[in-house]
């Protein structure tokens, strides 16, 4: 073999390794989405939570409230559109001793792009797939933020300036005797003035779905120079409602 053949020959070998290596390392490993795992649907699954609440009144002292909430997947349902909703039942008592009273039958539904909860007749989006970090959205969906909604004789627009908005993603995070690995956590509200609070703040956890919320909705009228939450407030409610029990 002459040394224009050997020359000719190496660099086809080496072009043919070349290729080789390169068809060794495709196609690229992407890691497959699992946002819609932080918000799993299957019925008898349950979540218990504990939840600390404070109302506020004009001229009268704050109450404080705590109570369990259990919120369990029971069946399946179609909506007008045919599109499928989870029942879920949600009880209430507030003692361990006591029996689970149904309190509210909610519905939830999970889509390729988001996951809705159906409370109260009106329809929320909880998150929206996949996750991306600081993506904003319409978290009350088609609800109408100046609703009015009495909660204790006390007339509230519960979801005004509401912007849904992802705060942390995959991050660990522990919940009362709980360590998750994974979590996202989502700011429904996030915003005050003079007169009004409105704070939303959810975390779901990866195969278990909601772990924390926390509420700040609260109004207020006083005329004294610096705004201090919650304790200026004339009306509205505080709230944090955090797991205890999942199966």
């Amino acid at each position: 073999m002459n040394i224009k053949s050997l020359a000719f020959w190496s660099f086809g070998l080496l072009l043919l390794l070349g290729v080789a290596c390169k068809n060794s390392q495709t196609p690229l490993d992407i890691e497959p989405d699992t946002s819609q795992s932080y918000f799993p649907l299957e019925i008898g699954k349950y979540l218990i939570y504990t939840v600390d609440s404070v109302y506020y009144g004009e001229d009268v002292p704050s109450d404080t409230v705590r109570i369990m909430v259990r919120e369990e997947f029971t069946d399946t349902l179609r909506d007008n559109e045919g599109e499928l909703f989870y029942r879920v039942e949600r009880s209430e008592r507030a003692d361990p001793n006591e029996p689970w009273v149904i309190s509210q039958i909610l519905a939830v539904k999970r889509t390729n792009t988001q996951a809705e909860r159906l409370e109260n007749n009106q329809r929320f989006i909880s998150l929206t797939f996949p996750f991306r970090k600081n993506e904003t959205w319409n978290g009350i969906g088609f609800n109408s933020d100046s609703l009015l909604v009495t909660v204790r004789g006390e007339v509230l627009e519960i979801y005004k300036d509401w912007d849904s908005q992802y705060d942390e993603i995959f991050v660990p995070q522990p919940v009362n005797t709980f360590l998750f690995d994974s979590t996202v956590s989502v700011f429904h509200a996030n915003s005050n003035n003079f007169i009004e609070r409105r704070f939303n703040r959810e975390v779901y956890a990866k195969g278990i779905g909601l772990v924390v919320k926390e509420m700040e909705i609260l109004d207020s009228q006083l005329s004294n120079g610096e705004r201090v939450w919650p304790d200026d407030a004339e009306k509205g409610f505080t709230l944090r409602q955090t797991l205890i029990e999942h199966n």
